[in-house]
């Protein structure tokens, strides 16, 4: 029984680990260097942000951007995000210990944004844009699902500074 337990554990956590694509490239291969010194993402995960106008478009924004005030009380962010289904807050705040009020506090500035991929068909996309620390920044793509009439979202894809980090699988264009 012991042995089954552990052969089930090592399947499960062996197919979480395939679902990110990002760590089955390398850097040098996943950009290019532009002309202006700056570098682009050629690689191949379908919703990172320099594949924009290419392989997915922005089709409408959900919550406009919004830089809190210095020191704002939390209420008011969560003023700005009253219309976002809690699920989705949920799913973004995962990495904060879940506490959605939390995580936003510590950002600088937040959009959201439905996408829609040019590649992937039957996805119903949405792209936070997120400043933290002044300058730096990522985005997280999600997909949003219905079960038993319930929202459910799957982050697809975590870009910080242009670095893919996380990139599903379900997105990954196939090379």
């Amino acid at each position: 029984m012991k042995s089954i337990l552990i052969a089930l554990t090592m399947i499960l956590s062996a197919s979480a680990f395939a679902q990110d694509m990002s760590r089955t490239e390398k850097y040098e291969n996943a950009y290019r260097e532009m002309e202006d010194g700056s570098n682009k993402y050629v690689g191949g995960c379908s919703v990172h942000q320099d594949y924009e106008g290419e392989l997915f478009n922005v089709t409408s924004v959900v919550v406009e951007g919004y830089e809190p005030e210095y020191q704002a009380p939390v209420s008011q962010t969560m003023k700005k995000l009253k219309h976002v289904e809690v699920e989705l807050l949920d799913a973004v705040a995962a990495g904060a210990d879940g506490d959605t009020a939390e995580f936003f506090a510590g950002v600088d500035d937040f959009t959201l944004e439905r996408i829609k991929s040019t590649k992937f068909k039957g996805l119903d996309l949405y792209r936070w844009n997120i400043g933290v620390g002044g300058g730096n920044g990522y985005y997280e793509v999600y997909n949003r699902t219905v079960v038993k009439g319930k929202p459910n979202y799957k982050k697809l894809s975590n870009v910080f500074d242009g670095d893919l980090e996380f990139c599903d699988k379900s997105v990954w264009i196939k090379k």
